[in-house]
């Protein structure tokens, strides 16, 4: 057996040990938390089954250009395989023929990036089955020149990373190690070395991301300094004080969102404290939440809109002892003060996108009121 092999499962491609520390800490939980009533399952099947009639109808295979409204080509972010994908997560019953239309569109994808490239659709084909095809994808991919990629999540070196950690299943374990071990290499000469955004999906958040979940798997403390000061980087970009210039606008405070604001930033810096021993963490943790707590976007969708916000909440306030039915007394205000709950989609005009349009926040929903375990993809 490989040094990797213990951690293989069958959700991702390699089992990430519990990473929060105060989960390590936890008291038993409070009695008020085991005995909550729960009020949102049924109302949550119901909004779900709905939203999924509403995103299948709205399917256009015929078309050569595009599958569901809003959404451009094959690609995870934006594209039919983001859709299928989050279909597929919450456990819809997927039509072969929209399969059959992703697999046939996905080799137009060149770039090897996690949302506009081939791992993403790579990934999403494979919860979808079709294991043969999604190989094809990941070993363009694996053949993919680094040097041309930024560190971004949404189609850079960090999201490749965060790609191979979720692939399921795998093949060579030494080989994908290997890769991993490349990208961050990589990643950390380009954080010092060029300018980029901020946040999740473009920042240095991002690439933080994949940097801890590498280290929980080698162990490699070389890894954490750079995923700091990715992190603190963000932070000022953002203009939380002291690390912004003079008159830097309070933009994490302004812009709590998921994709490019604080909030993702958070989520991050959260997943972080459990290897981190900073004040700072904490500090800068709880004011984005609130901040969070404050905003009322006007879109709907992960990246900029409410469904974004509304997970990135729940990761900032989950406790230890998490249940679906605490999650859904604890989200319920949450969901209604942002628009999302009851609310009806019109997948036409919002359009089907995962991270903006319909398919983005039927994933949001299912995480925070569903019956399962609330996982939050390229988190725990």
């Amino acid at each position: 057996m490989s040094a990797t092999t213990q951690w293989v499962r069958p959700h991702a491609a390699v089992v990430r040990p519990a990473r929060d520390a105060v989960d390590l800490l936890a008291p038993d939980a409070p009695a008020d938390v085991l005995h909550l009533r729960d009020r949102g399952a049924l109302a949550h099947r119901q909004a779900r089954s709905a939203l999924v009639r509403e995103i299948l109808r709205s399917a256009t295979p015929a078309r050569a250009d595009r599958l569901f409204p809003g959404t451009d080509g094959a690609s995870l972010g934006t594209g039919a395989a983001g859709v299928l994908w989050a279909l597929a997560e919450i456990g819809a019953d997927v039509p072969e023929r929209l399969v059959d239309w992703l697999v046939a569109r996905a080799d137009e994808l060149t770039a090897p990036g996690l949302f506009d490239g081939a791992s993403g659709a790579a990934l999403a084909l494979d919860r979808l089955g079709r294991h043969d095809d999604a190989a094809r994808l990941w070993r363009r991919a694996d053949e993919a020149p680094l040097g041309r990629l930024d560190v971004s999540v949404s189609s850079g070196l960090a999201g490749l990373g965060l790609a191979l950690l979720e692939r399921a299943p795998i093949g060579d374990e030494d080989a994908l190690m290997a890769r991993l071990t490349e990208i961050a290499g990589e990643l950390i000469v380009r954080l010092g070395a060029c300018d980029h955004g901020s946040g999740l999906l473009e920042g240095g958040a991002g690439a933080a991301l994949f940097l801890i979940h590498l280290y929980e798997i080698t162990e490699d403390e070389s890894l954490l300094g750079p995923a700091e000061a990715a992190l603190l980087q963000d932070l000022g970009k953002l203009g939380w004080a002291p690390l912004s210039g003079d008159g830097a606008a309070p933009l994490w405070w302004q812009q709590p969102t998921l994709g490019q604001g604080s909030a993702g930033l958070a989520m991050v810096i959260r997943e972080a404290m459990a290897h981190l021993d900073d004040r700072w963490l904490g500090d800068a943790a709880e004011w984005i939440a609130t901040a969070a707590e404050c905003y009322s976007p006007e879109e709907a969708g992960l990246d900029g809109g409410a469904a974004g916000v509304a997970m990135a909440l729940w990761h900032l306030r989950r406790t230890p002892w998490d249940t679906p039915v605490q999650r859904r007394a604890v989200m319920g205000p949450h969901l209604g003060r942002l628009g999302l709950l009851g609310a009806k989609i019109d997948v036409r005009s919002t359009g089907a996108g995962l991270l903006s349009g319909a398919a983005g926040t039927l994933l949001a929903l299912e995480a925070l009121m569903g019956a399962g375990d609330g996982r939050i993809f390229l988190f725990s």
